[in-house]
């Protein structure tokens, strides 16, 4: 397992790396994103927000990052924990947010946790079922989403060429349609002229209300023509 952290502070740098002693550190940028191109191996990666006096500028980077690795956990290690919300507007789906100003032991025992919790992830996404990724059309372009993070698929409006695709830890607009998600991969299941969802989320159907249950709790209606698949999922 590999361990990247990006960070311009040397107090903070040497913090970390006497808990985390194989710890590869980065002050910039562009040479941390070089080297994440170059391992293919697992990794965790670790950014600070504030970047050479950029408050973002770690959010910035975990986006770029997202574009090439979407399996690698991203923990972030910051002071501004005011902005740990705007992490959800970049979809970067991070794992875990430590803050920087907790007293040594405090700080020690999160981090700690927090790697051993994206090990154990990182380990059970070696498995090939794990790690499917989808490549979901975009336009002219592609949004590769792991599988299994995909709960379903919608549109407002069934004539409609924007569809959101809500995951686990995200939301994601694409432009496509309904008709086109279900040939990407086997487990994408259609249900109805507004829904595909993944039968992998599958729990439970109510006849009576003709609707489904997802993992995530989340109810989804379904048309009388998908009846017998469904039933066919849940058998």
């Amino acid at each position: 397992m590999n361990y990247y952290l990006l960070e311009d502070n040397l107090i903070q740098q040497k913090r970390i790396q006497n808990i985390i002693a194989s710890c590869h550190v980065f002050d910039q940028p562009a040479a941390l994103l070089t080297a994440l191109r170059k391992d293919a191996d697992p990794k965790i990666i670790l950014l600070d927000l504030e970047i050479q006096t950029v408050a973002n500028a770690g959010l910035n980077v975990a986006k770029m990052i997202r574009e090439f690795d979407i399996l690698s956990p991203i923990i972030i290690v910051t002071t501004h924990s005011e902005m740990v919300y705007m992490s959800y507007q970049y979809q970067i789906s991070a794992f875990n947010f430590i803050d920087k100003t907790q007293n040594e032991q405090q700080f020690k025992q999160r981090l700690l946790s927090a790697v051993a919790g994206a090990e154990k992830q990182n380990i059970q996404k070696l498995d090939n079922e794990q790690t499917a990724v989808v490549s979901l059309p975009n336009g002219q372009k592609h949004e590769r989403v792991i599988l299994n993070d995909i709960h379903y698929v919608t549109c407002n409006d069934s004539k409609s060429h924007i569809l959101t695709v809500y995951c686990t830890y995200k939301q994601i607009q694409i432009r496509s349609t309904v008709k086109r998600i279900p040939i990407l991969h086997e487990d994408l299941i259609q249900i109805h002229a507004a829904y595909v969802i993944n039968k992998r989320q599958l729990v439970s159907m109510d006849t009576a209300t003709r609707t489904i249950e997802l993992a995530n709790k989340v109810r989804l209606p379904y048309s009388k023509k998908y009846l017998k698949i469904l039933q066919g999922l849940l058998n």
